[in-house]
């Protein structure tokens, strides 16, 4: 669930550690497979529906968690018709990033109870649950007979080929709005791009608008599939979903089975609902914009381009600079200083935050940022980051904390922020901002949450938005006694970044169905506009010298700065105070008619038990396919593999069997890994035929056996980040035991049993945060050594050392990359014809010239143009890219210093068949080398894909 810049940030986190970690070697998933610190206590609630398993910090939530699903799952199932089987439900409290998911395979839904700094009016878990359950509805919709212990995958897999992300999210989202006084499909921020696009004239494709874009701005697949699923349901009636996904289920394997059955009961493919919807959407939004007859607001800041970028919470400093947070598709966030004249100067690049934010006063900067557990990715911290843009120092002044929008006071000593303990609950905190020592602990009720904390002048009060099952408004903490005053009452209303101007508090809020600045003066309690923008202004700042406020006003490049002069007394006499919101969802709320269903909540009260990890190690629920090429030969390993992983991520088994095509033979594995401790163990086992050709009388005479394999493993990895860079270390070690049998044509020198042959590994890599345009790492460094020996082996005897080293350096222009691999390995015995290094490209096409000691490898990578174009719907080309490449091999000891081979690649970033993930990348690569006898060129192609 979540707002999409949450799960983006989710899949981007988990992208970056997954690609720091295998850049030695060669983002996202919407799935965590990590693990929780082995020191949380686990307990559970079985009722009739769910099983709820939650650390005990959690009782409370969990048991209000259990009667919440118990009391709504009817009404989320109701028009998918389709009551779903009994599902766990994991709450998740050691994370900062607010997400939810639903997975199969194992079956579990994670709610991770940490609520988001920008949340909606309403309480988060609620949210979540209603979000998370209607998916839990869609799975069992669509597949009804796969389950465990054998299909939990393959409905997994039909699932995920027959529904875009577009419609099982947009149905999610028109639920939650629905069933619920709040929801996304009631925030204007939630449509903010779709609506600036469309109301710009920026009419794009539905591939563009569903699959994004390296160049524009595009809506993404919750808000596009939000507003095309609630057209469907507002044109053909509260039935049409169950009869798309009930024609679905019939015939799962049918191509483009989503537009296919759209068709069959509209008469619109995907596309031309897409074109109908945006059609229906203009003209509301036209109609909306003609009533709010919004003012213009000259931009203070200047682009130097049409890329879009936000100049984001600007602050006027003196009187002619401003520092903004800047978020652009070509650099990681940063912090800018912008002079009078436009000029942009970075202060500070940062690193990954829960939410963008930054405050300042007294010359320094304080902002929040995420670090996620050097191996536990299930936990993560939120620390506070300040800056003295004097001197130039940055610190770091907490460790392993969970404090949200950090603010200074007027005179720099102290921060105030929001901490979400780990039973959930919200307090603010007063910090030293030299030490992050903890001053003061301001508590609330239980069930508000806080967001946005700001201090007055003064810093003897401070302003809040807090909210609760009443929707939101602004609390006031006074400093002497902690003491709190509700400023204005409880609203349906997403109100966000509360500052002080003077006595009156300025914010954002959507009280005429668009985001603008508004304010309340000293002493009362009626919110009175202070901007009328076109389509949304956030972000208020107040400039007492100037006596203006500074703004984020939105445009459809982007997020600009603006101002307006503060006059409170006539600020809102010309503005339309009525809410013109286009309620898109209203003829949804009328179908479901339970828009009340949370306000309800029963207080059942359910026993716990506590949930022990060794009664609950196994979960087998699927059985998968192999198909893999052979070790040997080119031919494939045909099998099937029962899987269990359990429902907390610490053990993993498998066993199988698969038949090698190439010797015509059957062969038996299995494997496990178990993962709850901070070393990781391995153990794989196979039953696998073997054959090699050895030369006896003249004569290749095949060698064929059987051999019982077993491989161990203990891996021990760290992960952490500072700023905009990620670092990776770790070390493994891998022993085996091999013993032959059944030896056919057995040799004189032939071993039986290879006894305990050691592999070492360890690495380190330090990369810096990409951005979205970016094919590189702007500077990254990593390495790798490994060492092979026999030291139990008494008939062999060998040693392998491997070194394997990549760097990044930013090239001539911006998004270019210049990435150098060096590789050098010496090796002799039993390991003498082991090459454990990256090769040179068209190396399987060249004669080889001695053993390979060395390879250094010399990339230069550019993007070379944005098309955004289709072939039909088979493809959807995003972005095309170049390259130049000159590899070396065996340099040193006299050999001459040039590249073996060298040449040029093309490759392009593509979705196929409108498939949301994953993504492909098919490249060409012409390849010259420089031997006389091999002047022809060599042409590779290249076809990979990630997620």
């Amino acid at each position: 669930m979540n707002n999409n810049n949450h799960k983006y940030l989710f899949i981007s986190i988990l992208s970056t550690i997954i690609l720091c970690f295998n850049s030695l070697y060669s983002f996202s998933q919407f799935f965590s497979n990590e693990q929780n610190p082995p020191g949380v206590k686990w307990e559970q609630i079985n009722t009739s529906n769910f099983q709820i398993i939650y650390p005990t910090v959690l009782s409370d939530e969990a048991r209000r968690m259990a009667n919440t699903l118990e009391h709504i799952i009817n009404g989320v199932s109701k028009s998918l018709n389709k009551t779903p089987r009994k599902i766990s439900i994991i709450l998740q409290n050691q994370s900062v990033i607010s997400n939810g998911f639903v997975q199969l395979a194992p079956r579990r839904s994670e709610f991770y109870t940490t609520p988001p700094q920008n949340l909606d009016f309403q309480d988060w878990l609620n949210s979540l649950a209603v979000h998370e359950l209607r998916h839990v509805v869609q799975f069992d919709k669509l597949t009804p007979g796969l389950k465990a212990p054998f299909f939990e995958e393959l409905a997994l897999a039909i699932f995920g080929i027959s529904l875009p992300p577009w419609f099982f999210e947009g149905d999610a989202v028109g639920i939650e709005t629905a069933l619920s006084h709040a929801g996304r499909g009631r925030l204007p921020e939630w449509e903010l791009i779709f609506r600036t696009n469309t109301l710009s004239n920026k009419t794009y494709s539905y591939s563009k608008n569903y699959l994004g874009s390296f160049k524009d701005r595009t809506p993404g697949y919750y808000q596009l599939g939000y507003f095309m699923t609630t057209k469907l349901r507002r044109d053909f009636g509260k039935g049409i979903m169950d009869s798309i996904m009930s024609r679905i289920s019939r015939n799962p394997v049918r191509p483009y089975n989503l537009s296919n059955s759209i068709k069959k009961f509209t008469g619109m493919s995907s596309r031309t609902l897409h074109d109908s919807t945006i059609t229906e959407l203009k003209q509301l939004w036209q109609n909306q914009a003609n009533l709010v007859r919004p003012s213009e607001y000259p931009k203070l800041n200047k682009r130097k381009d049409e890329l879009p970028a936000d100049y984001l919470f600007p602050v006027r400093i003196f009187s002619n600079k401003t520092i903004v947070l800047k978020h652009s598709l070509n650099n990681t966030p940063s912090l800018i200083l912008i002079d009078e004249s436009g000029n942009e100067k970075t202060l500070k690049k940062i690193g990954f935050q829960t939410e963008p934010n930054f405050k300042y006063a007294a010359g320094k900067l304080v902002w929040d940022e995420l670090r996620f557990d050097v191996r536990y990715f299930k936990r993560s911290f939120n620390v506070i980051n300040t800056y003295d843009i004097k001197s130039g120092v940055y610190k770091q002044i907490t460790n392993k904390s969970r404090l949200f929008s950090p603010a200074l006071s007027a005179d720099g000593k102290k921060i105030v922020a929001v901490k979400v303990r780990e039973d959930n609950r919200n307090l603010l905190v007063e910090l030293d901002s030299e030490t992050g020592t903890e001053l003061k602990e301001y508590l609330t009720k239980s069930g508000q949450t806080l967001q946005a904390p700001s201090y007055n002048d003064s810093g003897d009060k401070i302003i809040c938005v807090v909210t609760s099952k009443d929707g939101s408004s602004l609390i006031e903490f006074n400093a002497a006694d902690g003491s709190t005053v509700i400023l204005m009452p409880f609203a349906l209303q997403q109100i966000s970044r509360p500052v002080y101007a003077g006595n009156s508090v300025l914010f954002r809020a959507h009280y005429n169905g668009i985001n603008n600045i508004y304010y309340i003066a000293k002493g009362s309690s009626e919110a009175k506009a202070l901007t009328n923008v076109s389509f949304g202004a956030s972000n208020p700042s107040y400039h007492s010298e100037s006596n203006t406020v500074i703004f984020n006003n939105y445009q459809v490049t982007g997020y600009d700065i603006a101002s307006v002069t503060y006059e409170p007394k006539t600020s809102s006499s010309s503005f339309n105070s009525k809410n013109n919101f286009i309620d898109y969802a209203a003829p949804l709320v009328e179908q479901e008619a339970n828009s009340t269903i949370l306000d309800n909540i029963p207080n059942n009260k359910y026993s716990s038990k506590p949930f022990k990890e060794i009664k609950n190690l196994f979960y087998f629920h699927s059985v998968s396919p192999i198909a893999e090429e052979n070790d040997q030969n080119n031919e494939l390993n045909i099998g099937l593999k029962l899987r269990s992983n359990n429902k907390l991520n610490t053990l993993d088994l498998y066993t199988g069997y698969q038949f090698n095509s190439g010797l015509k033979r059957s062969e038996y594995l299995a494997g496990i890994t178990y993962k709850r401790f901070y070393p990781i163990f391995d153990l794989r086992y196979i039953n696998r035929a073997r054959q090699v050709n050895v030369r006896q009388n003249n004569s290749l005479v095949p060698v064929n056996w059987r051999e019982n394999f077993t491989e161990m493993e203990v891996s021990v990895p760290f992960t952490f980040n500072k700023l905009n860079k990620t670092y990776n270390m770790g070390f493994l070690s891998s022993s085996s035991y091999t013993s032959r049998y059944e030896i056919q044509n057995k040799p004189g020198n032939f071993i039986e049993n290879l006894e305990f042959p050691m592999k070492y590994t360890a690495y380190f890599s330090r990369n810096t945060q990409r951005s979205l345009r970016d094919l590189a790492p702007r500077w990254g460094q990593n390495f790798s050594i490994s060492y092979f020996h026999l030291p139990f082996e008494n008939q062999l005897n060998g040693t392998l050392l491997a070194f394997r080293s990549t760097l990044f350096a930013p090239g001539l222009f911006s998004n270019h990359s210049f990435q150098t691999s060096f590789n050098y390995q010496e090796s002799n015995g039993a390991y003498e014809f082991n090459i454990e290094i990256p090769k040179i490209s068209g190396y399987n096409n060249l004669r080889p010239t001695a053993s390979l000691r060395n390879t250094l490898l010399i990339d230069y990578r550019f993007p070379l143009f944005y098309p955004d174009a289709e072939i039909g719907p088979l493809a959807y080309i995003k972005r095309i890219k170049g390259g130049l490449f000159a590899d070396f091999e065996n340099i040193g000891k006299g050999a001459a210093f040039q590249p073996r081979t060298f040449g040029l690649e093309l490759s392009a970033d593509m979705n196929l068949m409108r498939f949301f993930l994953p993504d492909f990348d098919l490249a060409g690569k012409l390849i010259f080398s420089n031997e006389l006898r091999n002047n022809k060129p060599i042409f590779e192609i290249g076809f990979t894909y990630n997620y």
